[in-house]
């Protein structure tokens, strides 16, 4: 140990103690290795919640579509890409409501991959999650069977 050289910093790297200089450049690796990780994660992790922020707009914006179409004629003007097109009402309902499915699972799997993510994030850390933190909501089934009267 190299006198008078003390680090005390008490993260994932292992450095929990007072080591000499040798140990704590032997360490210094590991921790740079893991802030870099981590970091990473967290770029992904706020990339991913753009991504879901975007997609949950394109999802409402579908929803008002569909709801606009309720009041519509039998045909109905859309625009794909940079053109107008003239469609039978139903069409266009059923594209968008294959949109909409498209968009939920889309959402839906970027949430379950934040998850994970900010789970990793936690665990480089050295902190734990809460026991709560993977919960899923119940389905319609789940719920009728809570809400049935024996």
């Amino acid at each position: 140990r190299t006198p008078g050289y003390v680090c005390s910093y008490s993260g994932s790297s292992g450095i929990n103690a007072e080591y000499g200089m040798a140990d704590a450049e032997r360490a210094l690796p590991v921790y740079l290795q893991n802030l870099k990780a981590s970091e990473s994660l967290g770029e992904e992790v706020i990339a991913d919640q753009q991504e879901i922020i975007d997609l949950d707009r394109k999802r409402n914006t579908n929803r008002e579509a569909l709801r606009a179409l309720k009041t519509q004629g039998d045909k109905v003007w859309l625009l794909m890409g940079n053109e107008f097109v003239k469609v039978d009402k139903d069409v266009a309902e059923g594209w968008l409501q294959n949109d909409q499915s498209v968009l939920d699972k889309e959402i839906n799997t970027l949430r379950d991959g934040l998850k994970d993510k900010v789970a990793a994030i936690k665990g480089m850390e050295g902190s734990h999650l809460s026991s709560g933190f993977n919960l899923k909501p119940m389905g319609r089934g789940e719920l009728g069977a809570v809400y049935e009267q024996p």
